[in-house]
């Protein structure tokens, strides 16, 4: 139907009342939001997606209905909003605010239930709000041409690689969650800034790295030409930084040694950097570099050094900064974390 004829349903303050809804407009939400803008700038866009579910007590074709009961209208009686009184109301403010002949460039898929068949659909609807699955940042790497190709590569036939699951690798197809390998592939990063390992330290930063496909801190990451093999030596050199760290005796890890605890990944950027030949850490071909004995065998003894070294200038820093902040507060901050390396 054309959105100018359903406009009427949700005007008026009352609308939800009327309608039966289950929940009244919402108002300025991200979903309204977004709803707003594509009726407003791309009103033949708005009902290609999602529908208007509405229960009926009666609905009746014209008597005027021809041999194969094709009518321009129908009479409906007793509408109730099952679904869709959030893309109704912002139909209904958007009449309001640009007129009818906007809206009506756009066409809304619309369902009447009645009946039996009325009860199943509000049951089911209601249901299923419960268990939407909302679309993350995550979910969006599955798009990345980068991660695809990766998707792709052969990882000899005992595991996979996989956005949501990150990888399995090796005969018991061992976990390497998607936000480990992120963390570690920005670890051993043959970039020299240290922003991409700051952003991906958190929950909260790694849904902005994974929502900015195609930025340049992205590609830092992800670089073209990822393999299997370089993924497996990123994170197996970022278990064995994060197991030195923890191996470190308590004493360390006091005063401005709290950069350990609360900046790890810091400590295991700059020792992966300094130790290891990152700018081949993809090649399965021309490298001879043997990555599993350095990981395993010298990579804790670099950790620690450079935990003891960086814990030093963390300590020249805040005096410099004549710092009265709490360590936690003030170890994960990206202009600390530069100081340092200065």
């Amino acid at each position: 139907m054309s959105a100018a004829d359903l406009a009427p349903l949700a005007m008026g303050t009352d609308a939800a009342r009327r309608l039966g809804a289950r929940r009244g407009y919402l108002g300025d939400t991200p979903v309204n939001r977004e709803l707003w803008a594509t009726l407003r700038d791309h009103p033949e866009r708005f009902g290609r997606v999602g529908s208007v579910v509405l229960g009926a007590d009666e609905v009746r074709v014209p008597e005027s209905a021809g041999p194969r009961g094709f009518v321009d209208s129908l009479a409906v009686y007793g509408l109730e909003s099952i679904d869709g009184f959030q893309r109704l109301s912002v139909i209904a403010a958007g009449r309001a605010e640009w007129g009818g002949e906007h809206i009506a460039r756009s066409t809304v898929r619309l369902e009447i239930q009645c009946g039996r068949d009325r009860d199943v659909a509000r049951m089911l609807h209601d249901t299923a709000h419960g268990y939407v699955n909302r679309p993350t940042a995550q979910d969006g790497l599955i798009r990345c041409p980068r991660i695809q190709a990766l998707m792709a590569c052969n990882w000899e036939g005992m595991g996979y690689f996989d956005p949501r699951r990150g990888a399995s690798v090796g005969p018991h197809r061992k976990p390497f969650p998607m936000p480990e390998v992120t963390r570690a592939l920005a670890c051993l990063a043959p970039r020299d800034e240290v922003d991409a390992v700051h952003l991906a330290a958190t929950d909260e930063g790694l849904d902005r790295l994974w929502g900015g496909i195609g930025s340049e801190l992205y590609r830092g990451v992800f670089p073209e030409g990822m393999s299997p093999l370089g993924v497996v030596r990123a994170v197996e050199a970022y278990r064995a930084a994060h197991g030195a760290l923890r191996e470190m005796p308590a004493r360390q890890k006091a005063g401005a040694g709290h950069l350990i605890v609360y900046a790890p990944d810091l400590v295991c950027r700059v020792a992966c950097q300094r130790l290891l030949p990152v700018g081949i850490l993809h090649d399965e071909q021309r490298s001879r570099y043997d990555w599993q004995t350095v990981i395993r065998h010298q990579l804790p003894a670099v950790v620690r050094q450079v935990a003891e070294e960086l814990v030093r200038r963390y300590e020249a820093v805040r005096r410099v900064r004549g710092s009265r902040r709490n360590y936690k507060d003030e170890a994960v901050l990206l202009d600390v974390w530069r100081e340092i390396l200065r």
